[in-house]
C-alpha cells in the first residue's frame, strides 16, 4: 500500500487501486473517501487548484468550466470553510471581507472548540487543564486565531476559578496549571498574546504553560 499525503487530502494506492479521502470539516466534521483512476490523481497531484477541481468532480460528476470557475471554488470553500486554513491568502480574494471573516471564524471555533476542555488531569500534585492549538499562524487569520483562542483561555480560567474540578478532582493542589500545546509555531502577536495571559495569571494560583514545537 502507498499512501500520498498533501494539504487537505490523502491519496492511497492499493493492488493498482486509487482512493482519495479528506476531512468535510464544520461542525459534523467527517472523512470522506472516493475512488479515482490514475489520470485523476495525478491531476489532483500536479496543483492545489487541480486537487479542488479534482474534487468537485468526484462530489458532483461535474467539472468546472472557466466562466463558473469562480462560483465552484467560493461554493467549495463554503462547503469545506476548514480547506480555506491550507493557504487563506489565495482564497480571501473570492469573497468580501465579511464573508472571508465570517467563514474563517467558523473554521477555527470547529478546530479549537472554545466552549470545550481538551482533557483535563492530575500531573504530579498539579491540575492541568490541556489546550491543544492544532493551528497555524497565518497573517489572513491571525485575528480571529487570538480572538477564538482568548475566548477559549477565558473559558479555562472560569472552569478553574469556579472550582468546576472539585467535585471530580478535590481541590488540594499546588498549581493549576493552563498548559497550551501549539502545533505550530506562533506569529510576534501569538508570542505577545501568551506573555499578557501569563501576567494576568501571576497573582492567581493558576500558571501558564506553553509548549512549543
Amino acid at each position: 500500500m502507498t499512501i500520498i499525503k498533501r494539504n487537505g487530502f490523502i491519496i492511497t494506492e492499493e493492488n493498482g487501486n486509487y482512493t482519495i479521502s479528506w476531512m468535510t470539516g464544520g461542525i459534523q466534521d467527517r472523512e470522506v473517501t472516493y475512488p479515482l483512476s490514475k489520470e485523476l490523481v495525478d491531476k489532483a497531484l500536479r496543483s492545489e487548484q487541480d486537487a479542488y477541481e479534482v474534487e468537485l468532480f468526484l462530489r458532483t460528476g461535474e467539472w468546472v468550466t472557466k466562466g463558473s470557475k469562480e462560483v465552484a471554488r467560493q461554493n467549495y470553500f463554503r462547503s469545506s470553510p476548514v480547506r480555506m486554513l491550507v493557504n487563506p491568502s489565495s482564497i480571501k480574494q473570492l469573497f468580501s471581507i465579511q464573508e472571508f471573516e465570517e467563514l474563517i471564524q467558523k473554521t477555527i471555533s470547529s478546530e479549537l472548540k472554545p466552549n470545550e476542555l481538551d482533557a483535563i488531569g492530575i500531573v504530579e500534585n498539579y491540575l492541568e487543564l490541556l489546550l491543544v492549538d492544532p493551528l497555524d499562524w497565518q497573517e489572513e487569520i491571525e485575528a480571529v486565531h487570538l480572538k477564538i483562542l482568548q475566548e477559549k483561555i477565558n473559558n479555562y480560567i472560569y472552569f478553574l476559578e469556579s472550582k468546576q474540578y472539585v467535585e471530580r478532582y478535590g481541590d488540594n493542589f499546588d498549581k493549576k496549571v493552563i498548559h497550551i500545546t501549539l502545533q505550530y509555531s506562533p506569529s510576534d502577536n501569538g508570542l505577545a498574546f501568551l506573555v499578557e495571559v501569563q501576567k494576568v495569571l501571576q497573582p492567581t494560583d493558576m500558571t501558564l504553560k506553553v509548549e512549543l514545537p
